[in-house]
Formats: C-alpha cells, sequence, structure tokens
C-alpha cells in the first residue's frame, strides 16, 4: 500500500511518501517540497523517522488516527537522500 504521511518540523511540512507492508517500508520521497504535504497536512498521517548512524534512516513511525506503527525500511539511505 502506498502511503503519505507528514512531519512538521518549525515551519516546514517534511512528507514522506512509501510503500508499506505488514512490517516494512520502502521510502520513494522524503522531502519539504511536497504541495501535497502542506496542503493535506491535517488529513494526512503523522510520521516520524527514524536514524542510526550517520543519519541513515532505520524505521518509519507512522501515527494512525492515535495508533502508531513501526516499520522496518527495506531501503535505508542518508535522510536527505530520498527524492
Amino acid at each position: 500500500m502506498k502511503i503519505k504521511a507528514t512531519h512538521r518540523l518549525l515551519d516546514s511540512v517534511w512528507t514522506v511518501t512509501a510503500h508499506i507492508s505488514i512490517n516494512t517500508a520502502t521510502i520513494v520521497a522524503y522531502s519539504r517540497d511536497d504541495e501535497d504535504g502542506y496542503r493535506l497536512e491535517h488529513s494526512l498521517p503523522k510520521c516520524q523517522l527514524t536514524e542510526g548512524n550517520d543519519r541513515i534512516v532505520k524505521s518509519l513511525e507512522i501515527n494512525w488516527g492515535g495508533n502508531t506503527r513501526r516499520y522496518t525500511v527495506n531501503n535505508p539511505q542518508h535522510i536527505f537522500s530520498y527524492r
């Protein structure tokens, strides 16, 4: 299933686009330039990326209306390399 989720950081809305399955996520994009993120911020689920050493993304947490699910990222990269 393809999803979009947002994370507000100061005056920017960071939007992650990912394909998720039961326990894993493949991140397609992570950007503060996604117009859908700003326009739909209040209707999209909230997210948080967990980083390891050298800012490599390890997991994606998505809050689905009060229930938070953690997905292991199966394409770990530097947090700013997802386009």
